[in-house]
């Protein structure tokens, strides 16, 4: 999909990569955050297969709480009070399915 959106982008006039060139700096960021996406997807998949399948897809829903945990914490970001709210009662909804 990425792909096809940057095809459109370039037949419009668009450029197929930054002023600059090719960010090399960010190329270690990139493979980790794809090596931890195939973590991701990996754990999930041995989660799944190994305990009730209920347990994995619940800790699963929380990545949006994560990505806002990681955005504040490595990119100093403010979470809205909505925001805080949900990541609070994902985390509270998540510890009364623990428990029973």
């Amino acid at each position: 999909m990425g792909g096809a959106a940057l095809a459109v982008s370039v037949r419009r006039g668009g450029a197929a990569l930054p002023e600059g060139g090719f960010p090399w700096a960010s190329l270690p960021a990139l493979a980790f955050v794809g090596l931890a996406d195939v973590a991701a997807n990996g754990t999930y998949a041995i989660a799944a297969r190994s305990g009730p399948v209920t347990v994995a897809a619940v800790l699963a829903s929380l990545y949006p709480v994560v990505t806002a945990l990681a955005a504040r914490g490595v990119l100093s970001e403010r979470l809205r009070a909505v925001q805080a709210a949900g990541a609070g009662l994902a985390l509270l909804g998540t510890l009364l399915l623990a428990t029973g």
